[in-house]
């Protein structure tokens, strides 16, 4: 057992409209989640808007290689599909971004730390804010953590890697998602330009199909099958774990080889979205290996 301690983070730099804040995080600890408190004087404080607008990248860093990369719109949708409702201001109260590495919708306390961030033999460990200019708005950023006092090794980590998918036609358009690191996957966030521009998905490893669900049986499975986990509009989750962390997609393919079962490292990881609209998609994976 490890108490868990609201740790205040007090060494932030950088902090102004058009500059990149940076959150330096002390490395005694193991982290739970990282909540930055923001504020800003643009008319209505740290409203969602005003936070998706003045935060368009937040970078999670460990020895200066990037591990997440996401926009506030983003994370705020990522929690929503762990249940999480925004936590916003008003022009009196900050706005709140909680960086989770546990996952509180986990179904056992061992599910939930199973991917908290340890920090043996971690050499740096640090946050970028990019705070867009606003109209020249005054911002103000605090941060605090969740932590512990587990001394461990950050393995088994959930990092967050964003692209785009490059979409100019109607119909079915094929995408090759394998990692080539070998990282296993948790879970796909396809977020969409317009809410229901994904009529439907086909997800296939090594040609055996993972996934294939119409947006009707989507949003079917997200309410009425998924315990903790909830259907968010114009993101469309794949949650391969089904919420649970031993039952990540690994880039593993087992085959049977003159009687025997042999393992090898997976070819494809092929998306096929069936497009209503010519819209490109972003896609959000959710990886789980040893920091990059």
């Amino acid at each position: 057992m490890a108490n868990k301690i609201p740790l205040p983070l007090n060494q932030i730099e950088g902090v102004a409209a058009g500059s990149t804040a940076t959150i330096t995080l002390p490395r005694n600890v193991r982290y739970h989640a990282v909540f930055l408190e923001y504020d800003t004087s643009t008319a209505g404080g740290a409203t969602e808007s005003n936070m998706e607008t003045e935060l368009p990248q937040i970078r999670v860093n460990l020895n200066d290689v990037t591990q997440r990369k996401f926009s506030a719109s983003q994370l705020f949708d990522v929690n929503r599909t762990k249940g999480l409702t925004p936590e916003v201001g008003d022009g009196t109260l900050f706005g709140y971004l909680p960086i989770l590495f546990s996952e509180p919708q986990r179904e056992t306390k061992g599910e939930k730390e199973f991917s908290a961030w340890g920090m043996d033999g971690v050499g740096s460990f640090d946050i970028e804010v990019d705070i867009f200019d606003n109209s020249s708005q005054t911002p103000t950023l605090k941060a605090w953590a969740i932590v512990d006092e587990v001394i461990e090794a950050p393995k088994g980590i959930v990092k967050w890697k964003t692209g785009t998918l490059t979409i100019n036609t109607t119909g079915e358009n094929e995408f090759n998602l394998v990692s080539e690191k070998g990282d296993s996957i948790q879970g796909l966030h396809f977020f969409e330009n317009t809410a229901g521009d994904i009529n439907d998905l086909l997800i296939e490893k090594d040609g055996k199909r993972m996934w294939k669900l119409t947006e009707g049986r989507y949003t079917a499975l997200m309410s009425q099958y998924m315990d903790g986990l909830s259907k968010v509009s114009g993101n469309y989750y794949v949650p391969f774990d089904f919420n649970h962390p031993d039952d990540v997609l690994t880039m593993v393919t087992e085959k049977r080889v003159n009687n025997n079962v042999q393992r090898f490292k997976t070819q494809e990881v092929l998306a096929t979205l069936d497009m209503a609209n010519a819209a490109s998609v972003t896609l959000l994976s959710e990886m789980v290996g040893i920091p990059d």
